[in-house]
């Protein structure tokens, strides 16, 4: 049953801004590709009152599709022949509001023309016995027993390969918020649905970050929630969804190892939901190499993550700022991959020093159930390792550091 029985799954403007998403950029033009067909598209509005949006959308043959759950904010549909920055001025004129904005969309930092992942023949083992996982202490926090049991972790991604050995038995029931139906599975579709030339890009993004959750977790539950398709293209609607649903669903934390092509308030409410639920979302820096942090990981109510090398030295294309909490290892990490021959890749970017940093709070949330969260994120970052000393240039812009589960987890 669809958790959200609104008139219409959100619709997606053509012209999503991705390359702004976490530098990914963009792999071509589309080359001798048709123009897109004329689309409608979803502004988000927060009116002061329902019954006049409702009177200025009859108007303009604009259709309210229906609130955006968690949040004071409705979707509208602005229909195709309608100048929409038009639209959001009369929106101004005519009734008063205390928000509007475009559903801009989400994506990840990775694919497209940002870093690309490379198929491996290795065992799946391996995943759990890399170097990315002995720098942040995770065998040590193993041996003292330290393994998330009981601990629902929501990745907000691509999706999930429900086979993939990395996952087999760890996955809960989750929701496809791409497609409006149960089945949130990291799949290709055969289109270029953002029309930059890739077809598929964003294929096995989410098997891989959620194989990294479990690696650090392994005793975790994944809670897949799919906001993204195969171009890893998205919604704000669909995030914000998704963050509500996970809450509902009980959800210990939230990870999304993604990001804006703008910003957004109705996220801002979305996310502050959950920090008030006790449920903090884990998101990534970004991958432009940029003194600025992605929206939502800018947020003080967001754990935020950049990523360093095995040595501490910040990635090439991580970014970094005063908004920055951790910094984890994000340079030829190894996951589970659905398009490898072999089931398995390395891959760099921020997304999956995320992954790992979320896996991190899995196992104190594990081993104490009852504690507020941010008291166990604090715990994260007041015995992480600093990583100013090899990084001169960004002391003081990559947060407290790479967590250390040896000292977190100590008697």
């Amino acid at each position: 049953m669809n958790p959200f029985p609104s008139r219409l799954v959100p619709c997606l403007a053509w012209a999503l801004a991705l390359a702004a998403c976490g530098g990914g950029g963009s792999g071509g033009s589309g080359g001798g590709d048709a123009p897109p067909p004329a689309s409608a598209t979803v502004v988000l509005v927060d009116p002061t009152s329902l019954e006049d949006l409702e009177t200025l959308c009859d108007d303009k043959g604009a259709t309210i599709l229906g609130p955006v759950e968690g949040t004071s904010y409705y979707e509208v549909e602005v229909p195709a022949g309608v100048d929409v920055e038009d639209f959001l001025e009369d929106l101004s004129d005519e009734l008063e509001v205390e928000d509007e904005e475009k559903d801009e969309g989400v994506g990840v930092p990775e694919g497209g023309g940002g870093t690309q992942a490379a198929f491996v023949d290795d065992i799946f083992a391996s995943i759990g016995t890399q170097p990315a996982l002995a720098a942040i202490g995770v065998p040590t926090a193993h041996g003292r027993g330290f393994r998330g049991a009981g601990v629902v972790v929501a990745v907000l991604d691509t999706g999930v390969v429900a086979n993939s050995p990395a996952l087999v038995g760890r996955l809960a029931a989750g929701w496809d918020f791409v497609d409006g139906d149960a089945n949130p599975s990291d799949v290709a579709n055969g289109i270029d649905d953002d029309r930059d030339g890739l077809v598929d890009e964003g294929v096995g993004h989410g098997t891989f970050v959620a194989s990294l959750v479990l690696a650090v977790a392994p005793d975790a539950m994944i809670l897949p929630l799919r906001i993204l398709n195969s171009d890893s293209v998205g919604t704000t609607v669909g995030l914000v969804r998704a963050i509500q649903y996970a809450i509902n669903q009980g959800a210990d934390v939230i990870n999304f190892s993604g990001g804006l092509a703008g910003s957004s308030q109705v996220v801002v409410q979305a996310v502050e939901n959950a920090k008030a639920a006790g449920v903090y979302v884990v998101a990534a820096a970004g991958n432009r190499n940029a003194p600025t942090v992605d929206d939502p990981a800018n947020r003080s109510a967001v754990w935020a993550v950049t990523a360093i090398g095995l040595g501490g030295v910040k990635a090439p294309f991580a970014s970094y700022g005063t908004d920055v909490d951790f910094a984890m290892p994000g340079v030829d990490v190894l996951g589970a991959h659905p398009r490898s021959p072999w089931g398995l890749a390395r891959w760099s970017g921020t997304s999956f020093s995320t992954a790992l940093a979320t896996g991190a709070f899995a196992l104190l949330r594990g081993d104490d159930p009852l504690a507020p969260s941010k008291d166990l994120f604090e715990r994260l970052g007041d015995t992480a390792t600093s990583v100013d000393a090899p990084n001169p240039a960004y002391a003081g812009k990559l947060g407290k550091g790479r967590i250390d589960l040896a000292a977190a987890t100590a008697p």
